[in-house]
C-alpha cells in the first residue's frame, strides 16, 4: 500500500459467529489514517467459513459508526435508554478514530460517512450499526449491544454488561472500548482518567475525573501543595509531590481509597515523578545531592539510582513505550531543551534544536512523537516532534497552554490552558484538532492520562 506519511501494518481480528470464523483484516498506517473502504472479498463467502474485512486508508477519516435509538427493557425508561446513547455516541467521538451519528441524523453530500461495500460484480452500502437495550431491575442495570453490518443484518459482535446505577457510565465507556477494539484492534480510552492539580483556598489538591471531564472527586485532602501527579500503569496508584511534611517529597496514594502507599523522604527536592511502562520502576527529578538530577527507583523503594551527572539541572523525565529510553529536559547548553538517553543514563542527545525554552516532554504511546511545551513571545504552546528531532509542528498559537500529556493510545493530548480565562484542562487531538473542554474550575494544572484500565472495585456494587 502507498501512501505520503508513515507506514502502514495489519490487524486481523476474528468472530465467532455461528459455525462460521470471520476474519477482519484493518491495514492502518502508523499515526491515525482511517479506513475510507471496506471491501468485502466475495459475496458468496458469507456462506463459507471465512469472510474477510479489509479495511484501507490513503486519507485522513474515521470510521462511521451508526447507533441506532436504545430500547428500554422492563423498569428502564426513556431517561436511562438517553442516558446510554449520549454516553456511547460522545465516547465513540472522543476515540478519534470512529465518526459515531445517530439513526435520525441526515447526512449527504460530500462528507457523508457512508461507506461502499466493494464486492465481486456488485456495488452495495456497507453501514455499521450498533442497537444498544438496557434493562433495570430495581438497581441492576443490564446493558447489551450488537455491532452488525446494517445492510445484510450480520452480527458481528453481540455484547452484554452488568452493573448498578453507581457504575452506569462505566458500563457504557465499556462498551465503547470494546467497540473501538472490534473495529481498531486498540484498546481505547473511555474508561481512562485523568489526575490534575486544582486550587482549593491556600491549597492544591489532587482530583481524579473521567478522560471526558465527567465525574470529578478529590483525591488529597491534606491542605498543602501537591503538584505533578504521575499515575502507575495499573491505574491504581497516583505519585505526586506533597509539601504536606514541610518539605516537597515523594508520595503515593491509591487512587481508589485515597489511602497513602508510600512516601519518599528525601533532602532535597522530589518531582516530576514518571512511571516506567511495566509498572516497576519510577524516574524523578531530585536535588538531594545538589542540583537536580534524574534518578530512577524500583516502585516501592527508597533507594535511589542516579542516572544523570552534569552541573546544570535535569529534570521532567518521560520514558519511552518501551522502557527503554527517557526524554528529559536540561538547560546544560544554556537554555531548557530536550534531550534522550537510555534508561540507565548513557547515549545522550539532543532533541529539540528550534525555540530557546523547550519544557515538559511527554512520550506518545505509540514512540513516534514527543509533545512539550515551547515558549513563544513570551507564553508556553504546546508541540510535537519526531523522536528524531524533525517536523517540529506548533498545536497551540493563543493563550498559555502547558503541562501537555497523551492519551493512553496516543490519539488525543491532554493540556491546561487559559484560552478561556483561568486555568483549565482540555484535551484535543494529536495534531491540534477538535479541542474539549474538560474542567470549569479556572484553576486546574497539571493533568496526568491513565491508562484505559479501572481496577475492580469501580466494578462492583453495593
Amino acid at each position: 500500500m502507498d501512501g505520503n506519511d508513515g507506514h502502514y501494518y495489519s490487524i486481523d481480528i476474528y468472530f465467532m459467529i455461528g459455525w462460521f470464523t470471520f476474519r477482519m483484516r484493518i491495514f492502518k498506517q502508523v499515526r491515525h489514517y482511517i479506513p475510507l473502504a471496506l471491501l468485502l472479498i466475495t459475496q458468496a463467502a458469507l456462506s463459507q467459513s471465512e469472510v474477510r474485512l479489509r479495511v484501507e486508508t490513503n486519507a485522513f477519516a474515521r470510521i462511521p459508526v451508526e447507533l441506532k435509538n436504545c430500547t428500554p427493557r422492563q423498569q428502564a425508561g426513556v431517561m436511562e435508554a438517553g442516558r446510554v446513547l449520549d454516553i456511547l455516541d460522545n465516547d465513540l467521538w472522543m476515540s478519534s478514530v470512529i465518526a459515531s451519528y445517530r439513526t435520525d441524523e441526515q447526512l449527504a453530500g460530500q462528507n457523508s460517512p457512508w461507506l461502499e461495500l466493494a464486492a465481486r460484480g456488485s456495488n452495495e452500502a456497507f453501514r455499521l450499526t450498533v442497537q444498544p437495550e438496557i434493562e433495570v431491575d430495581n438497581d441492576n442495570f443490564t446493558l447489551t449491544a450488537q455491532l452488525r453490518d446494517g445492510r445484510s443484518q450480520l452480527v458481528l459482535a453481540d455484547k452484554s454488561y452488568r452493573g448498578c446505577r453507581n457504575n452506569f457510565r462505566l458500563l457504557v465507556h465499556t462498551l465503547a472500548d470494546d467497540i473501538v477494539n472490534i473495529l481498531t484492534g486498540q484498546k481505547g480510552i473511555a474508561q481512562s482518567r485523568i489526575v490534575f492539580t486544582a486550587q482549593t483556598q491556600k491549597a492544591k489538591e489532587l482530583f481524579v475525573m473521567d478522560y471526558d471531564g465527567t465525574n470529578p472527586q478529590q483525591l488529597t485532602q491534606n491542605g498543602s501543595l501537591n503538584l505533578t501527579p504521575a499515575w502507575s500503569t495499573d491505574g491504581r496508584s497516583v505519585a505526586f509531590t506533597t509539601y504536606q511534611f514541610g518539605h516537597p517529597d515523594l508520595y503515593f496514594v491509591d487512587a481508589v481509597s485515597g489511602k497513602p502507599s508510600f512516601h519518599l523522604k528525601q533532602t532535597g527536592l522530589q518531582s516530576a515523578p514518571a512511571w516506567s511502562p511495566d509498572g516497576k520502576r519510577v524516574a524523578v527529578a531530585s536535588t538531594h545531592e545538589g542540583n537536580a538530577e534524574i534518578y530512577v527507583m524500583n516502585a516501592g523503594s527508597a533507594k535511589l539510582q542516579r542516572i544523570t551527572i552534569h552541573p546544570s539541572t535535569d529534570t521532567s523525565p518521560s520514558w519511552s513505550p518501551t522502557g527503554r529510553e527517557l526524554v528529559f529536559t536540561s538547560d546544560r547548553l544554556g537554555s531548557p531543551q530536550l534531550f534522550i538517553m537510555d534508561a540507565e543514563g548513557g547515549n545522550v542527545r539532543r532533541l529539540t534544536y528550534t525555540g530557546n525554552y523547550n519544557d515538559s516532554p511527554s512520550w506518545s504511546p505509540q514512540g513516534d512523537k514527543i509533545v512539550y511545551v515551547s515558549r513563544v513571545e513570551g507564553r508556553f504552546q504546546i508541540m510535537t516532534t519526531d523522536v528524531t528531532g524533525e517536523n517540529a509542528v506548533p498545536l497551540t498559537n493563543s493563550a498559555s497552554n502547558e503541562d501537555p500529556c497523551w492519551s493512553p493510545d496516543g490519539y488525543r493530548i491532554a493540556f491546561s490552558s487559559t484560552r478561556e480565562g483561568g486555568w483549565d484542562i482540555y484535551s484535543m487531538e494529536w495534531n491540534g484538532e477538535n479541542v474539549r473542554r474538560l474542567t470549569h474550575r479556572g484553576n486546574c494544572t497539571s493533568p496526568a492520562w491513565s491508562a484505559n484500565v479501572r481496577p475492580k472495585e469501580f466494578f462492583n456494587c453495593p
